[in-house]
């Protein structure tokens, strides 16, 4: 396939472009980013108020802030750039990884794959609200992405670039970064000493911005604890990761680990050694590629576990490899070809057809969940014309008339607080927020 990882992002690029003529605003985070990036450089930082601190949005809204009122624009261009990026990279790892041998099948499992990705099952924050508020989940997806193919394409300190901007969006990928960094800097002397820095720089990013912003280093995990946020039962979070994949990426993971990977299950059988080095040469990334995903998982589900959401977004990374190894396993069953030494040409038939159910499982997923789409827009059409409203009020009126209104101005802080505070040019916590009842 002549389509790859440099192509996927210019493709995303163009199509973030042109995406900026819709009519839709950035989210209460986003917009948080770009008070911060701004006040980053003008030395005024206060982080006590709004979401959690997270380093790489700011770092990067903080040049983006010398745009003046272009500079959302300029924020959602990088976030909705990561958006597309993220089910391109998915297609090109999953048809990758399929295998040559799995001939015109890696298409439909190429397709899966991007399609699992870009429609991803999420009650909480729709794909579309993600695309059209510019949050930062699929940016993360594809740099974890993006330096999955690095590693394949064995470029090292590609790899840890874009592993240390993820590390930079969220905490959960510190252990595998860190993981990563050490087996590779043990084989390459000569990528320790970046290493070293990406490992100096992560801690300092996270943390000193809230020691000098709000008084304490540890106000973002305190933010994120305290917003309302029930511990969640670990069941709960490994329930929506199962969630977030189509089905039919499911059926393809069963089918990978039935037919590709069971000489691991006969050595077993036989009680033989079931090490790595027992998986065949080929298929070793994607044994890796898996159980790093179910420990993400595992992992935001502690996190839940201790207070922290774990929403189905904050999954994303672990979903999209689940994604990819459910669409090479339709790949691979769909080509029906002795793969390995337990695969027989009369298996073909049956895997065949299971292959096709999952299919039209697939396209019934993706139409299922691309008919959510207008629902999902409706909700942001209204917000956004309610953000124009006060957008305009405050425009009017002026940053010091408006703020001497006190607590007579009624913005809820999910929706308004931290656009407001971009809009006139004030702190986060000089808006006042009223919080409006749940009900009644």
């Amino acid at each position: 396939m002549r389509f790859g990882p440099r192509l996927a992002v210019a493709t995303a690029l163009a199509l973030s472009a042109v995406s900026l003529a819709l009519p839709y605003h950035p989210v209460y985070d986003p917009w948080a980013w770009l008070v911060w990036g701004r006040e980053l450089l003008d030395g005024s930082l206060a982080t006590a108020a709004g979401p959690s601190w997270k380093p790489l949005p700011v770092l990067i809204d903080a040049p983006l802030s010398l745009l003046g009122e272009a500079a959302p624009e300029g924020w959602l261009l990088v976030a909705r750039t990561g958006w597309f990026c993220a089910p391109l990279l998915a297609g090109l790892l999953a048809w990758r990884l399929s295998g040559k041998r799995a001939g015109r099948w890696r298409w439909a499992g190429a397709l899966v794959a991007a399609g699992s990705v870009a429609l991803t099952g999420d009650a909480f924050t729709p794909p579309v609200r993600q695309f059209t508020g510019g949050l930062s989940d699929p940016l993360l997806v594809a740099l974890v992405l993006g330096a999955v193919w690095a590693a394949l394409d064995e470029r090292p300190g590609v790899v840890l670039a874009l592993g240390t901007a993820a590390a930079l969006l969220r905490p959960e990928t510190w252990p595998f970064l860190a993981l990563w960094a050490f087996l590779a800097s043990r084989e390459r002397p000569r990528l320790r000493l970046a290493a070293i820095a990406a490992g100096v720089l992560i801690p300092v990013a996270w943390f000193v911005p809230d020691l000098i912003g709000a008084g304490t280093p540890i106000e973002g995990p305190a933010t994120a604890r305290a917003d309302d946020v029930e511990p969640l039962d670990a069941f709960e979070v490994f329930g929506r990761a199962l969630a977030a994949p189509l089905a039919a990426a499911w059926i393809g993971i069963a089918l990978l680990l039935w037919r590709d990977w069971r000489l691991l299950g006969g050595d077993a059988r036989r009680g033989l050694d079931t090490r790595l080095d027992r998986i065949p040469l080929a298929d070793r990334p994607l044994a890796i590629l898996f159980a790093g995903a179910g420990a993400y998982v595992l992992v935001v589900a502690l996190m839940a576990v201790g207070g922290f959401a774990g929403l189905p977004r904050f999954l994303a990374p672990a979903t999209a490899i689940f994604a990819i190894a459910g669409g090479v396993g339709l790949a691979r069953a769909g080509s029906a070809g002795p793969l390995n030494r337990y695969a027989t040409q009369r298996s073909g038939g049956p895997l065949q057809a299971l292959v096709v159910v999952a299919l039209v499982l697939a396209v019934a997923g993706f139409g299922w969940r691309a008919a959510q789409a207008p629902g999902d827009l409706a909700t942001i059409e209204r917000l956004s014309s309610s953000l124009d409203e006060l957008f305009d009020l405050a425009d009017e009126t002026g940053a010091e008339r408006l703020l001497a209104c006190g607590g007579r101005v009624k913005v809820t802080q999910l929706l308004s607080q931290t656009a407001l505070a971009w809009r006139l040019d004030e702190p986060i916590a000089s808006v006042p927020v009223r919080r409006r009842p749940l009900y009644g």
